[in-house]
């Protein structure tokens, strides 16, 4: 199964899953004790042409917003203690923690299957500092 967005990208079965942590944090932000603030995570949500509400209710959305929140809180340390380390995240998705615990200083590479990754360059651009790579992780020919 695939769904279409307004970006005429098509997502497989398991790459779709990567709207649901993006769906809970624009939930979350929504209220008014939030766990996360991801204001962007709201913008894309408005921007995709997605039934979510089709997620309403699903326990996944908040264990979704507490895995984030405990990564985001990951890697704030690791930047306090190497300000200008790297950060790898794979499986990306549509994810913001760079706008939400980036220090301007670290180099972030983001990893995810193509057709993810076209969806993500829909809303996010690389930068001198933030490189998305679309490939999977277990093919050894992004490195080369």
């Amino acid at each position: 199964m695939t769904e279409h967005t307004e970006h005429g990208v098509r997502l497989g079965t398991v790459q779709e899953t990567l709207l649901i942590p993006l769906y809970g944090r624009a939930v979350d932000n929504r209220k008014p004790d939030a766990i996360l603030r991801d204001t962007r995570a709201e913008e894309i949500v408005a921007s995709i042409d997605y039934d979510f509400a089709r997620f309403d209710g699903l326990p996944s959305l908040t264990g979704a917003v507490l895995g984030t929140a405990l990564f985001d809180r990951w890697v704030a340390e690791f930047l306090t203690e190497h300000p200008s380390g790297t950060v790898v995240e794979l499986g990306t998705g549509l994810d913001t923690r760079y706008e939400r615990v980036g220090n301007g200083r670290a180099r972030w590479f983001e990893f995810d299957l193509p057709d993810v990754i076209d969806l993500r360059r829909s809303f996010f651009t690389d930068t001198p500092r933030r490189t998305t790579i679309a490939a999977s992780v277990t093919d050894p020919a992004w490195a080369s």
